[in-house]
């Protein structure tokens, strides 16, 4: 290296000089330790090679380690090289060294039409600690925002534009609601009950705790997550695929089941590419690939052809053994 200081001191001017968020900064700070670590008892710390950047990744995989979080501990090494190749203190020999291929679905599962309807029906509004909950679900389920991203809203922050109901998000590392969405009478009627059986005022949080110890505070995203999950189970749905932001995987299937544009779902839920947005199109492609429908249709396109197999579903699994 074409420096005296210390790999660790390179590193914390690395950190120092990335623009990122705290947390991530800490992300890179923990991969980059465990790099350094494995490297000073495997190669050369402070002259390593592109050939143990290799090995590094080798060993990763053979650990178990999945393919997001190699990704994650190789995207720090390869940021870390290019800023000393930046410097000029020493080349990028992490440069083009490819992460594994990612799972590129989603891992939530979301909830069918009927479980919706049944966990809606599940609130009971005869509370006010009801009546926030059925409006926090059913915003949720109807606009695919996130947990902190309700946690976070104002009554201040939903108003009437231009004849339409319209709410503004502060969206994961955004530091204002800066993000609208228009929405229906389905949405904010519920969240108007909210407001006027609690006399809340411009000013005021959306959603409040109703708990003894914290009553009128604003409501937390932990908190959001527990009260989903609590009515979840109260209808039969107690799965580590199925959380509160299972909600959010909800509303984008759904929207694109029932017609809406991936740039429509794009828009509704913030995203900034439409790549992240596909993850749902291909939750879609994945499920139907499970239910065959490539080969149903092929079944319809053969039985023009006549073609002779009689054989029933039952008679068949008769034949496959297990």
């Amino acid at each position: 290296m074409n420096t005296d200081k210390p790999i660790l001191q390179l590193m914390d001017e690395f950190l120092a000089n990335h623009d990122v968020r705290e947390n991530s900064r800490k992300k890179h700070r923990d991969n980059l330790h465990f790099y350094i670590g494995w490297t000073t008892r495997n190669a050369d710390v402070v002259n390593p090679k592109r050939s143990d950047i290799l090995r590094y990744k080798q060993y990763l995989i053979d650990s178990g380690k999945s393919p997001s979080t190699i990704d994650n501990y190789l995207v720090s090494v390869r940021q870390f090289y290019k800023y000393l190749e930046d410097s000029g203190i020493y080349e990028n020999i992490a440069a083009g060294v490819h992460s594994p291929t990612k799972y590129t679905g989603y891992r939530k599962a979301p909830l069918q039409p009927d479980q919706v309807a049944t966990l809606l029906a599940a609130v009971k509004k005869s509370s006010l600690v009801g009546l926030r909950d059925y409006a926090i679900i059913n915003l949720m389920v109807r606009t695919g925002m996130r947990c902190c991203e309700v946690a976070r809203t104002n009554v201040k922050n939903l108003r009437i534009e231009n004849k339409i109901w319209v709410i503004y998000i502060q969206g994961k590392g955004h530091y204002e609601a800066d993000r609208a969405l228009g929405l229906t009478e389905k949405v904010v009627g519920p969240i108007s009950e909210y407001i006027r059986e609690n006399n809340l005022q411009e000013s005021s949080p959306l959603f409040l705790n109703h708990a003894h110890a914290s009553n009128g505070t604003r409501i937390t995203t932990l908190t959001i997550s527990k009260i989903v999950k609590r009515y979840l189970r109260s209808i039969g749905i107690d799965s580590g695929k199925i959380t509160a932001h299972s909600l959010r995987h909800t509303a984008a299937i759904s929207a694109l089941k029932a017609g809406a544009t991936i740039l429509d779902v794009q828009s509704m839920l913030g995203h900034r590419s439409v790549e992240t947005t596909m993850i749902y199109q291909r939750s879609i492609e994945e499920e139907r690939q499970r239910e065959g429908t490539a080969v149903r249709f092929l079944d319809n396109a053969y039985e023009i052809c006549k073609m002779n197999d009689k054989s029933s579903d039952s008679e068949i699994r008769e034949r496959i053994p297990g």
